[in-house]
């Protein structure tokens, strides 16, 4: 009897082993096609991103250097004689929106209630370390 629960043991070992291992491939392998697919997402949006005219534009003034007719283009070289270069485009879109002005004037009453505590004063001007005004009595 100990001897077919031990050769059962063997044969399940190995197989749960095998089970395990593609067990752990296969999560490797969801993760790397998530990644993927949020790689392709990215490439799609940028893709998209071209269909519109302004962003278009946008480019050709940023990366060529193109105006439009009438316009006037300057270039503000720094102190190496090389162009400056200003924000991408990608920062340009990120900008943070500011808030509701509502918002913004509670926050003020919201600091404003709150007031500041100032600490104790424990000691005293010492009379012989302050500044006394010459007195115009005296000659020197």
């Amino acid at each position: 009897m100990l001897v077919v629960i031990a050769g059962i043991t063997i044969v399940l070992a190995n197989s749960l082993r095998v089970y395990f291992a593609q067990a752990q491939e296969i999560a490797a392998v969801k993760a790397d096609i998530a990644a993927t697919q949020e790689q392709i997402a990215d490439l799609e949006d940028r893709l998209n991103r071209w269909e519109d005219p302004a962003y278009v534009r946008s480019v050709a003034r940023v990366r060529l250097g193109w105006v439009m007719p009438g316009e006037v283009g300057y270039r503000v070289l720094g102190v190496d004689g090389q162009p400056l270069e200003g924000p991408s485009i990608e920062t340009a879109l990120d900008v943070e929106v500011p808030g509701l002005w509502w918002e913004k004037m509670w926050g003020s009453v919201r600091v404003a209630d709150a007031p500041v505590e100032e600490e104790p004063a424990d000691t005293m001007p010492d009379p012989e370390r302050t500044i006394q005004p010459p007195n115009p009595d005296e000659e020197d």
